[in-house]
């Protein structure tokens, strides 16, 4: 990568130490700017236009126009005694020209000279211990061959400097080469080199200095005796090494710059190659080959430099931008017809200006091998509003086409979930989006996801803006959560400041689910119970519906309450369920989960009847067991098209037993048959439904208007089957006599007498009689004389307080 800064900022170099056959100080002496090299010195090389303008750094011009001044200014130079080092510049004109040496002027002060002509190459000869004036008025004749040579030393050169300046700066900030490399090969067009980390520096700068200059060997003809560079260090030193151990200005034809420049130009002079790197205060240090002179001999130093001859681009932004105060930032451009980024770096002293008015403000602007602008506004002195973007080239200014919009970062302090947003992130949804509102998000970076569980990886969230990045404010953003695990999450939001600001989240367990619906309530009531089934119901905190006020609480898979109807509800009507789940910001809409239906069924009257004689009284609500029992049923609300059915229900205490009968499906003794409109029949043995003195009650099912309330059938009971009785003439006491009795069930007998008030226990047990299993005889004691003849017979049961008359006599 090329780095090119609106201004030449270059290393300061040390004193330079001479002596009368000068050796120029060690490279480990020498600044930074010459790596692997040795240093000459640092000096400042400005041009200054004709008319009036500002000097500008030599490299920092795009072309040099004609009538311009050259300005040389040593900064750091450590001259011999004799203070005779001397300095000039040969130049190559633009068009057919002819080769231009300027006057040699004192090397330890500043001096200016004029450039009739545009120059498309500078060479700067430096003479430590002077340089011959005739010979170089002479070359300006004989040597109109030099031209093609100068201009390709100052093409090659130029190539080299890019690259151990890049090499230097790539090894200080740890970037490493390869980007380096990059940026060379793409700013001269040749193939990118791919370096072997196993290889030395000296082959790994070999190769590259053979791709940048094909022309290249690995030996120096100037040097007394050729032999091979040995360099140490980085790969920025071994390149700078080579470059002076071989100097690239031996053209494929073979004659070089060099040797024509000694023989006419330097006799008894040792020609040395030279390349400028960067110094401190916008100068250049002058880099060499550390070696010793030949006795009789002086050095001298030769640098070219290639005039760019670059036109002024044109720049306009690609699209209205916004920026963030405050903070570094990338400007896309599109360049006119042309040019290229290596032109718009030479642009320099940028600026903004407020379109609202008022004076121009300094920022900072690099540009990028891509062509595109880093702007920096971290130090900049600017306010928020509209901008126009601008710049010098050379001394002309330059300006870009398009606004520029800053604002400052957006304060995440008050980011908050848009309305409805939170209700969506419930488990196993997938990836939802989710809308954050509050600030504004234009220069939102990054958004990653953090669980609270340990060790729990965080991960991108992708997000959406709605006109997209740096497009100017917008309060909402659009963010992508996976909702495959429920709990509590950290979004963290980055700016381009690197901020992040933390905003808590949950992703919710699966919304309750309601299994029972719908749930059916009748026209005609005015209050109905309520139960929801299914799961989930105990994140349920309150349910409501247009229907009617409902009041109830969960209970772990279930919720019960009941419903208040409101008046005027029709059948076929149908209402949602509104939820107030734990953790929803909004209620849970169950849709259809209500419907009205007609009126319920109800029991209006039963008619009951015995199948043959019992023998013994029994009360109206009494249904005795191991008898059938024909009972009539008189329905309200029942229609010929709706099949219905009927559950009887005994129950006593916390006993209970149920039987569901259909018509025309008998069931465990008993049978129910449609007998016409709004009537039902039933035949039961209340025994196998029931127990004895459990109540028997019938509820009447019709779908869907739902259940009848109740209605009780009666008591079971138990009652003893009396065959025959005898009383006979064996005298128990004073006046009791003892009789038999015959029959079934007798072990219910608990008195016996000949009134219902005055009845005698029976001590004894059923004794099963010969014949038939079930049939019994029991011993009785009953007072004498009877209340008169045919006296009938009165038992009590167990448990009762009054005795039964039976149809048995003595």
């Amino acid at each position: 990568m090329i780095k090119i800064a609106l201004a030449v900022s270059l290393a300061m170099a040390p004193a330079v130490a001479w002596a009368a056959d000068p050796v120029v100080a060690p490279a480990a002496a020498g600044p930074a700017g010459c790596a692997g090299s040795a240093t000459l010195g640092t000096f400042q090389l400005s041009i200054r236009p004709f008319s009036q303008g500002t000097p500008l750094p030599l490299k920092s011009v795009g072309a040099v126009p004609a009538g311009s001044r050259l300005i040389w200014n040593p900064t750091h130079l450590r001259l011999p005694p004799s203070n005779s080092a001397e300095v000039t510049a040969v130049l190559v004109p633009a068009g057919d020209g002819v080769l231009v040496t300027l006057e040699p002027r004192k090397a330890s002060e500043p001096t200016e000279w004029q450039l009739l002509q545009r120059p498309t190459v500078i060479a700067l000869v430096y003479g430590p211990q002077g340089l011959s004036e005739g010979k170089l008025q002479s070359l300006v004749t004989r040597n109109q061959d030099l031209l093609r040579e100068l201009a390709d030393y100052a093409e090659q050169s130029s190539q080299v400097e890019s690259l151990v300046q890049e090499l230097a700066d790539a090894e200080q900030s740890r970037a490493g080469a390869d980007s380096a490399i990059r940026g060379v090969s793409a700013e001269y067009g040749v193939s990118a080199q791919k370096l072997s980390t196993t290889t030395s520096s000296n082959q790994q700068a070999a190769l590259l200095l053979k791709a940048l200059v094909p022309a290249s060997n690995t030996y120096d003809p100037l040097a007394v005796e050729s032999s091979q560079v040995q360099q140490t260090g980085g790969l920025a030193a071994s390149v700078a090494g080579l470059f002076f151990g071989n100097p690239v200005t031996l053209a494929a034809g073979g004659a070089a710059l060099f040797v024509n420049l000694k023989a006419i130009l330097f006799p008894n002079t040792e020609f040395r190659s030279a390349f400028a790197q960067t110094a401190d205060k916008g100068g250049l240090a002058l880099c060499t080959k550390n070696q010793g002179s030949k006795t009789k001999t002086r050095p001298a130093y030769l640098w070219a430099y290639r005039v760019p001859q670059l036109n002024e681009p044109t720049l306009a932004l690609t699209k209205t931008s916004s920026l963030p105060l405050g903070a570094k930032s990338t400007l896309e451009v599109k360049l006119g017809k042309g040019a290229s980024a290596k032109e718009l770096a030479l642009a320099h002293h940028w600026r903004l200006t407020p379109a609202a008015g008022g004076g121009p403000v300094p920022v900072d602007v690099q540009t990028t091998p891509a062509g595109a602008l880093e702007i920096d506004l971290s130090k900049a002195r600017v306010q928020a509003g509209e901008y126009q973007l601008a710049s010098t080239w050379d001394w002309n200014p330059m300006p870009v086409t398009g606004t520029i919009h800053l604002h400052p970062f957006g304060d995440f302090s008050g980011v908050a979930l848009a309305p409805g947003s939170h209700d969506r992130l419930i488990q196993d949804s997938g990836t939802v989006a989710i809308e954050l509102t509050g600030p504004d998000f234009e220069f939102l970076e990054s958004a990653v996801l953090e669980s609270s569980i340990k060790d729990a990886k965080p991960s991108e969230a992708p997000f959406t803006l709605p006109l997209g990045k740096r497009a100017g404010p917008q309060n909402v953003v659009a963010v992508k959560i996976d909702t495959a695990t429920p709990g509590s999450y950290r979004l963290a939001l980055t700016q381009t400041d690197g901020v992040a600001h933390k905003v808590p989240i949950t992703v919710l367990p699966p919304n309750p689910k309601i299994s029972n619906l719908p749930i059916h309530l009748n026209t005609g009531e005015t209050r109905e119970p309520m139960r929801l089934l299914g799961s989930g119901l105990e994140r349920v905190e309150g349910v409501s519906s247009d229907a009617g006020e409902i009041t109830g609480a969960a209970d772990a898979d279930k919720w019960s309450g009941e419903i208040h109807l409101k008046a005027g509800l029709r059948k076929g009507q149908k209402f949602p369920l509104l939820l107030k789940v734990k953790g929803l910001e909004d209620p849970m809409t169950v849709a259809d989960a209500i419907e009205i239906v007609g009126p319920r069924p109800r029991i209006l009257s039963v008619r009951k009847s015995l199948a043959g004689v019992l023998g013994i009284d029994i009360a109206d609500d009494e249904l005795p067991a191991d008898i059938a029992v024909g009972l009539a049923l008189t329905v309200d609300h029942l229609h010929d098209s709706i099949r219905p059915r009927l559950e009887l229900r005994c129950e006593i205490g916390e006993l209970r037993q149920a039987l569901t009968l259909s018509p025309g499906t008998p069931a465990a003794g008993a049978s129910l048959t449609s007998a016409g409109p709004g009537a039902l029949y039933l035949s039961v043995d209340p025994g196998t439904v029931g127990y004895p003195g459990c109540q028997l009650s019938a509820t009447v099912i019709a779908d869907p208007e739902g259940r009848s309330d109740p209605y009780v059938l009666g008591r079971v009971i138990r009652l003893p089957r009396l065959d025959k009785f005898a009383l006979t003439s064996e005298k128990v006491g004073d006046s009791n006599y003892v009789g038999n009795v015959e029959g079934l069930n007798l072990d219910v007998i608990e008195k016996v007498g000949w009134d219902s008030t005055n009845g005698l226990p029976v001590d004894s047990i059923p004794t099963p009689l010969p014949g038939e299993r079930s049939h019994q005889g029991l011993r009785l004691l009953l007072p004498w004389p009877a209340p008169g003849p045919h006296a009938p017979l009165y038992i009590w049961l167990r448990g009762e307080t009054q005795g039964r008359k039976t149809a048995v006599a003595y």
